[in-house]
């Protein structure tokens, strides 16, 4: 349990005093009766939960169709106008967690008298983070009708519904309100309160403990506030700081500050993986007419290669041997050959060349002609001072040369 000031407010009188008690880890301390101001130094660092009367309030159960509890809140004083008497402008809505049976808790409390108390509450220093209602403190029990005795107020509360406090010299009639449509007969009656109290209304818990499987008495102490403390579950209790009346968040608020801004950071975080998602499903899309194009382009050089990796491996190596011909002619006896012809044709424009053929060993042998013979001559003899050999005898006009490659 969080270190929480728990105050019991029975009078809007400052100089009255308020009961307290402290629940922490260790449990919860006794009940003490301190004036408010006193009360500012226990309240230093801890939350707080004041209780008021359940009378101050009116205790409701609506059904609305599935919707937030905001919006719930909102549509609260259009569901309530029959019900209520005053000017709906001049009352606060407050709503619970929803029920078991889809129905919302509701307490409806004046504004000037909510104001009013949170006015005793601040006028001494102290800043409470719930107001509830005592009876909403009554928790839940499957299987038993709770009833709570405390002095005129009896405060019900029936199995997956909200409480219903009513007097309690009318028992009958409150446990028949509590119930609604239950059977008595299938629950047992489950009774608290002090003993002065609990014998005050003998006669009447006796008449109503005939319809139930069982009653089962409950002693509690002068002031039920360390019991109310004991028992408060935030999560199950009507809280009227809603709205306009919520607290404000501080620094005690803890890691609840950073809820919002972890929540974006996480948004973020999870749109930017999406990116790199996208992003790599796009390149891989596009890589593949790549991929697809490389394979084909292998294919001449070696058919069975699947791999677009290993076709770009191979041609990456071919491409490196391409340059490095291109760079040392002397490694590519072929095209030497071509680039002393090409010489030769610039020296004499009239000779022709009239086939090139590569022999067996990888010798190349060029015939070339020209009906000048001058130019044949001219052509010979470049070609002879760069490397060709004089080849098998040709026709008239031509000449035939033999390139062996050099070493």
């Amino acid at each position: 349990m969080s270190d929480t000031l728990f105050l019991r407010l029975r009078s809007l009188s400052p100089s009255d005093e308020v009961e307290c008690c402290v629940a922490d880890r260790s449990g919860v301390t006794p009940t003490e009766s301190l004036p408010l101001s006193a009360l500012a130094s226990r309240a230093g660092g801890r939350r707080i939960v004041a209780f008021l009367p359940s009378a101050e309030t009116l205790g409701v159960a609506v059904s609305l169709p599935p919707m937030s509890a905001a919006k719930a809140r909102a549509a609260l004083p259009y569901a309530l106008e029959d019900q209520l008497a005053g000017d709906l402008e001049e009352q606060h809505f407050a709503v619970g967690a929803r029920l078991a049976d889809g129905r919302w808790p509701v307490r409806v409390i004046a504004l000037a008298r909510l104001a009013a108390w949170l006015d005793l509450l601040r006028g001494a220093g102290i800043e409470p983070q719930a107001l509830v209602a005592e009876a909403d403190a009554l928790r839940d029990r499957p299987g038993d009708l709770m009833l709570w005795l405390d002095g005129d107020d009896a405060h019900w509360r029936a199995p997956g519904s909200a409480p219903v406090t009513l007097p309690s010299d009318v028992l009958p009639e409150g446990a028949a309100a509590a119930l609604g449509d239950a059977r008595s007969g299938t629950l047992g009656l489950r009774v608290l309160g002090r003993p002065e109290d609990l014998e005050r209304h003998a006669d009447g818990l006796a008449a109503v403990a005939g319809g139930f499987l069982q009653r089962v008495d409950q002693s509690l102490p002068q002031s039920p506030l360390s019991w109310l403390a004991s028992q408060f579950d935030a999560t199950a209790v009507t809280n009227l700081l809603q709205g306009s009346f919520a607290p404000a968040r501080g620094p005690a608020a803890g890691l609840e500050a950073w809820r919002w801004p972890i929540r974006l950071a996480i948004v973020a975080l999870v749109l930017q993986v999406f990116g790199w998602g996208l992003e790599a499903w796009r390149l891989h899309r596009a890589a593949q007419p790549l991929d697809a194009a490389l394979l084909e382009a292998v294919r001449p050089l070696d058919p069975s290669v699947q791999d677009p990796a290993t076709a770009r491996s191979l041609l990456t190596a071919r491409l490196a041997d391409w340059d490095r011909r291109e760079r040392d002619p002397s490694a590519a006896p072929f095209i030497a050959a071509l680039a002393t012809l090409a010489d030769a044709r610039a020296a004499a424009p009239a000779v022709e060349l009239i086939g090139l053929r590569q022999q067996e060993g990888g010798s190349l042998t060029a015939r070339l002609g020209s009906a000048d013979a001058a130019s044949l001559q001219t052509a010979r003899a470049a070609l002879m001072s760069a490397g060709w050999t004089e080849g098998s005898a040709p026709a008239a006009g031509e000449i035939a040369l033999v390139w062996g490659g050099r070493p």
